[in-house]
């Protein structure tokens, strides 16, 4: 009984037609392409996991004060997380605490912040934070890395026993206003 070895490789142009197997190719290389460029993208941050950020932030500030905000300015810190980061502000001094995305913004005036569009957010988000349970507002921003700005809404606080308001957002456009302030009440 006599074998034959084939030195063909399973792939070759013998088994597959050849317009199938540049197909084949062409998908095979895009799959890991794209599987590369996820991996070394960011996720994207929910409104959930801002919610869970801002509240733990505000525990941190409430128990630590002023000395938390080393940690919140660290972008290495779990504060900065996914596209998203927690940033503190002192809105009765009109002083941004912390931006780890953004720190050159770090002692500046919040009151006075405008969007990419011209809005006074830094207003809104201090009248967000001096809500009971906080609220999201929107605005126009870039995410962190990025320069072309986008719809982000952001979730704010005021840090109970300091004079810090705490806020996180994401960048989505999935979500109204309405859906994102009625989740706050359902989120633990």
């Amino acid at each position: 009984m006599k074998t034959t070895t084939s030195n063909t490789w399973p792939l070759s142009t013998q088994l597959i037609p050849k317009p199938l197997s540049w197909l084949l190719v062409l998908f095979i290389t895009t799959s890991l392409w794209y599987c590369h460029a996820n991996r070394q993208g960011k996720a994207e941050a929910t409104p959930k996991e801002v919610i869970m950020k801002v509240r733990q932030a505000a525990m941190l500030l409430s128990q630590q004060g002023k000395e938390a905000l080393t940690t919140l300015r660290d972008r290495n810190s779990s504060f900065s997380w996914k596209d998203s980061y927690v940033f503190v502000v002192n809105c009765h001094a009109d002083l941004v605490m912390a931006n780890p995305a953004f720190p050159e913004r770090v002692g500046g005036d919040i009151l006075q912040h405008t969007d990419y569009q011209g809005k006074p957010y830094g207003l809104e988000l201090c009248e967000a934070a001096s809500t009971h349970k906080g609220a999201w507002i929107e605005y126009s921003w870039p995410k962190p890395g990025e320069d072309a700005p986008m719809r982000k809404i952001s979730y704010l606080i005021s840090v109970p026993g300091q004079p810090y308001q705490v806020g996180a957002g994401v960048y989505d456009s999935r979500y109204t206003l309405q859906e994102l302030n009625e989740m706050i009440n359902t989120s633990p």
